[in-house]
């Protein structure tokens, strides 16, 4: 028994030794030399390889293909490569090892959808996959680099100006005249903004079109859908990205000026042409030309006072990323600066550093807890800091558009006006507001500091469940998600002064234009709270030929915002959904998606808060069948359609508007007391979803080897049930404000698709042709509105956003032109702008306004193409994007902004272009020039006419302008370095040096500003703190052009003013409430109601008021 145990006991003693010696032996490192091939043999150049569960130990292969890199016996060596399958070898010796990828089954390849990722093959939905490579540009925002590069998506922007120069996009242009027609935008799955997410966080990109791949996301997604994933951790090595841009920009297109003498010889013209005497006699002439009074004559560039000719931006970004079997990791953190072109003065004590900051960090956590369950750890942060001129105004977070007032005056000061300081040392101005000069407004009125913040965290769960049946998993997210705005202003306001003569001293006269305001300080802080939840069942699992999967959803979300101005608006909003999708393949050839959304809605009265809407997709794929695999040139063929309907409760900004609101008033009563009980607002208890009713076919084709691809698309979208005021309830149903229905219809249709071209040329050398459009057009079915006189003043029947005008017929030739034609607008002269009297009357009238064209400044068709060159380590990318006719109106769709196109369209104020002063562009009458041919017939100006033209500055076909445009968007050189001697040196696997260009060219028939700033912003609406000011503007010479009156009719109980809107034809229809406002002049109310049209028995003491456009008086 003894030997036993003590042979027993030797025997372990040898064990332990062995083991210990084995142990020792793995944890001694070796050098693992090795080559990485494809299945042909050729070596893999950049594929990465790296150790399992050994975080920081990996490699690169060089241009051979080879790597080295140091492990331990036994280790797991890991190498992928995109395009190809990842392979592992367990090292079992420092023996040199070969490793053969194999490629990837393009088949598997996967697109980012509605609540998952699906394979390719099998999507039957219109879903545009952008290259995350094509964003990680150094533009302001990834929304600026989505026109000309998605197929679907037409984008705009219109302001160059730091923190402004943000595009707007649609996808598959406006669907929809209600008060939702943006694009859904998702990232990580939760709602979000492009704007805040830097590019190289970004892992895919996804563009949801058609009613199948949207109906998941219910309501939300009506529009289409954008969706963005980030990058989350690997399996791999740390990897620490750093990109560092700097941007320098160039203002390329801004309008010319005339100087000083060039502008008094045209005032002198125009004030002639006017019947009036020169503005400036022989002596003033001469001072003017010799600059011998620079307080009185001055001659000042505006542009070059209070611009810079370049800008600049300088954005930097860095990241980690990897992890092992149990976590992997991914973080960030990003910022830029960019200043704007805005000139600070020398004693500017404000204007320093205006400009646009903002910094984001983002990091994504993913921790397998068990083999089955993982769980998921996301947070993101940004802030933007937009520092700006106060222009001597409190800071309010819904005046987003002060600096307009810098544009606005640089337009309409002119360099006679007034010099920088008066030689005494005082401030110019002419008045307030966009009458202040430029360099006043930008230097001397303090300056505002606006802060934006948004703090995202949220926590997943995903369970398999293979256990229970293989393919089958559940997920779980929840978030919470914090926005804040704080806005601080120190706004002042200098004495400001006019001086048009001197006195008999010679010095000058001044008078005081703006009182002096001493600083002042406001703030004003806003914070807005989301709370998400969401979960999901996913299955998909093969039987044989036969593929199946479905998809159960639902979210509830909780929104809350300070600054409500009441207590139901101060009520949580509340939105949850179900929806689900089915999917059946077969044999990989033939498909079927069948999708549902269940949405619920606070709009809707109980009984009506939810709404279902089901999709269904087909696709089928020919090239699965054999007579088909013989035609070698086709590859991959797919044909989709799709139709479903899917609902947008985004109707109204108003909250709950099924609900009639009675509040109670302090009015007295016609029986004696006071209090009384009104309705403030009518609800409309009918209310129903907005549906959009979908339909798409498209086609995905791959060619010669897969070289070349295409994909192209067909849609079209019906919109039903859209929300509107109601506009044709009669008075004597006795209404306070006009309720809401479901009483608009539109209908859009369009194509958009997208092809690409490779093509090798040798060894290290290959380009590609790219290339997309998208087409969007509408039309509305129904408009309600007051019945028209003629079918053409209906919006019924035409696009939506229609730019209506007369139809200009050229230029008066001469007196008896005039006299022989329709009557215009005030005295006609020969030269002025002759109208077509569509209606046939014998007077010019708003009822001989017509359609112009279809949208005001927004494509409908847009397109973008370029190439791609590589050789070796060098990269050459060129885009062109460009869109189709683009048709607006100089002075913007009611001609209320001439000032600074139009010559002394404002008297003495508003610049002069360069444009206008040659002769050949402008009408000049003989027996003013001495010569007949002045008389230009095909003038691109009228006659000059001092102080504003009531006839010339109609919106009409004369004005018509065409922003089509062809721009080379992006020119850039890319050089990779990857040597070994650079990770050895530095530890670095790699450096890329780029040199890019933006917007080098634009040929455009629009010359004076970008093409993109055609579409101009609607006037803005009507304050009642401005009527006691306007009422006494009105007369009836003007009620003519003006879209908004006040209807003045005192009943008791009952306000005593309304605004109401004035259709094109001149007709009273009911508004919205305004309050109380007095007359301080008679006006001649009849006169303007016979204008109007009203019967006779219901003028009384009634009022008529016009609209004032935004920034400009009338």
């Amino acid at each position: 028994m003894k030997r036993i145990l003590l042979i027993c006991a030797f025997l372990l003693a040898l064990a332990v030794q062995a083991g210990a010696q084995s142990k020792q032996q793995q944890q001694q490192p070796v050098e693992v030399n090795g080559l990485v091939v494809d299945s042909d043999d050729v070596p893999i150049v950049g594929a990465t390889v790296y150790i399992k569960d050994e975080p920081g130990i990996g490699s690169i292969t060089n241009s051979e293909g080879r790597f080295k890199l140091t492990a331990k016996l036994y280790n797991t060596l890991a190498v992928s490569f995109m395009g190809y399958e990842t392979a592992e070898q367990i090292i079992t010796s420092a023996a040199d090892v070969k490793i053969t990828l194999r490629e990837g089954n393009q088949m598997e390849e996967v697109v980012v959808i509605g609540m998952g990722t699906q394979r390719k093959v099998s999507v039957t939905g219109a879903v545009a996959v952008v290259d995350t490579k094509d964003l990680e540009l150094p533009a302001t925002n990834i929304v600026n680099t989505l026109g000309g590069r998605v197929p679907g998506v037409i984008s705009i922007q219109s302001s160059g100006e730091p923190g402004r120069n943000i595009s707007e996009f649609w996808v598959r242009g406006i669907g929809t005249f209600g008060a939702n027609s943006g694009a859904l935008v998702l990232i990580d799955g939760l709602e979000g903004n492009l704007s805040q997410i830097d590019p190289a966080d970004v892992e895919s990109f996804s563009v949801l079109k058609d009613a199948a791949a949207t109906a998941v996301y219910g309501s939300r997604g009506a529009n289409g859908v954008v969706l963005v994933t980030t990058k989350r951790g690997k399996q791999e090595q740390l990897k620490i990205t750093f990109r560092s841009n700097y941007t320098i920009s160039e203002l390329r297109r801004l309008p010319r000026y005339v100087g000083a003498t060039q502008y008094a010889e045209m005032a002198n013209e125009a004030a002639v042409a006017s019947g009036m005497s020169p503005i400036y006699n022989d002596t003033q002439m001469d001072i003017i030309r010799y600059g011998l009074d620079p307080d009185l004559y001055p001659d000042i560039d505006w542009q070059d006072v209070i611009l810079n000719p370049t800008s600049f931006q300088h954005t930097q970004y860095v990241s980690a990323q990897g992890g092992g079997n149990i976590a992997r990791y991914f973080a960030s953190l990003g910022m830029s600066q960019e200043s704007s072109a805005y000139k600070s003065m020398d004693d500017s004590k404000y204007n320093k550093g205006v400009g646009y900051d903002t910094y984001n960090f983002r990091t994504n956590i993913d921790i397998n807890l068990t083999k089955t369950t993982q769980i998921y750890l996301g947070a993101m942060g940004f802030m933007s800091v937009n520092k700006r001129p106060s222009m001597g105004k409190k800071y309010s977070r819904t005046d987003t558009s002060l600096t307009d007032w810098i544009w606005d005056s640089q337009s309409k000061t002119t360099p006679l006006m007034y010099p920088l300081r008066y030689s005494s040392g005082e401030l110019p101005a002419s008045g307030s507001d966009s009458d202040i000069p430029p360099h006043v407004l930008l230097n001397y009125t303090g300056n505002t500091v606006e802060n934006k913040s948004r703090t995202l965290f949220n926590i997943g769960i995903k369970q398999d469940l293979s256990m229970l049946t293989e393919g089958l998993n559940i997920e779980a997210t929840g978030s919470w998600d914090s926005q804040s705005l704080y806005g601080e202003s120190r706004y002042s306001m200098p004495a400001l002064y006019l001086a048009r003569e001197r006195n008999q001293k010679g010095e000058l006269i001044l008078s005081e234009q703006v009182t002096e305001a001493s600083v002042q300080y406001n703030s004003e802080a806003w914070n807005w709270r989301k709370l998400y939840f969401d979960a999901k069942v996913n299955y998909d699992r093969t039987f044989g030929n036969h593929r199946v999967g479905g998809l159960l959803f639902y979210y509830l979300e909780s929104t809350t915002e300070s600054g409500a101005d009441s207590s139901m608006n101060a009520i949580a909003r509340r939105y949850q959904s179900l929806s689900g999708r089915f999917t059946y393949g077969f044999k990989d050839t033939y498909f079927l998606d069948v999708n549902f959304g269940l949405n619920g809605s606070e709009n809707f009265q109980s009984g009506r808060q939810y709404g279902f809407f089901p999709a269904v997709a087909v696709g089928w794929v020919p090239t699965q069948y054999e007579f088909m695999k013989r035609i070698k040139w086709i590859d991959f063929m797919k044909i989709r359609a799709s139709y479903g309907m899917v609902g947008n409760d985004r109707i109204s900004s108003v909250r709950f508007p099924y609900l009639t609101i009675i509040e109670e008033k302090t009015d007295g009563t016609p029986w004696g007391g006071s209090g009384v009980l009104t309705e403030n607002r009518v609800g409309a208890d009918n209310l129903a979803w907005e549906k959009a009713k979908k339909f798409d076919i498209g086609m995905d084709l791959h060619l010669f080897g897969d070289r070349f691809t295409m994909t192209v698309d067909y849609f079209r979208d019906r919109r039903e049930g859209i929300f509107q005021e109601r506009a044709q309830i009669p008075d004597y149903v006795g209404v306070i404000s006009m309720p809401y229905g479901n009483v608009g219809s539109m209908t859009s249709w369009g194509g958009d698709g997208n092809f690409e071209y490779f093509q090798p040329l040798g060894k290290n050398f290959h380009f590609t042709l790219r290339g997309n459009f998208t087409l969007s057009k509408n039309k509305i079915n129904n408009w309600e509105e007051a019945t028209q006189p003629y079918p053409y003043l209906s919006k019924t029947g035409f696009s939506n956003d229609v730019q209506r005008g007369f139809i200009s017929l050229g230029l008066f030739k001469d007196q008896q032109d005039v006299d022989m034609s329709p009557e215009q607008f005030g005295t006609v002269r020969p030269g002025d702008i002759k109208y077509k009297d569509v209606n046939g009357d014998g007077v010019i009238t708003d009822d001989d306004k017509v359609p112009l064209f279809a949208y005001s400044g927004i494509p409908q068709f847009m397109y973008g193409f370029g190439a791609e060159v590589r050789y070796k380590n060098w990269t050459l990318n060129v885009l062109f994007k460009g869109t189709g006719n683009n048709y607006f109106l100089y002075g913007d769709k009611d001609g209320s902004k001439f000032d600074g196109y139009i010559p002394f369209n404002g008297g003495y104020k508003g610049n002069v272009l360069a444009l206008a002063y040659n002769p050949a562009n402008r009408w000049t009458s003989a027996d003013y020039s001495g010569n007949r041919a002045t008389e230009n017939p095909n003038a691109r100006f009228p006659r000059l006419s001092y102080g504003n033209n009531a006839n010339n500055t109609k919106p009409s076909t004369f004005w018509k302008g065409n922003a089509r445009y062809l721009r080379l968007q992006e020119l850039s050189l890319n050089y990779n370095l990857h040597t070994p001697g650079l990770r050895k040196a530095l530890g670095l696997q790699s450096i890329d040096f780029q040199i890019m260009c933006e917007n080098l060219a634009v040929w455009d028939g629009v010359e004076i500003f970008d093409p993109e700033q055609a579409r101009l912003p609607d006037p803005a609406p009507l304050l009642a703190a401005d009527l006691p000011e306007l009422l006494t503007r009105i007369s009836p010479k003007n009620i003519n052009y003006h879209e908004k009156i006040i209807h003045h009719t005192p009943r008791a109980g009952r306000p005593a003013h309304r605004v109401v809107q004035l259709p094109e034809r001149g007709r009273l229809l009911r508004g919205h409430l305004l309050r109380r406002a007095y007359l301080r002049e008679p006006i001649q109310h009849r006169a303007l109601f016979q204008r109007c049209g009203e019967p006779a028995a219901q003028r009384g003491p009634h009022l008529l008021l016009v609209q004032r456009p935004r920034r400009h008086r009338v």
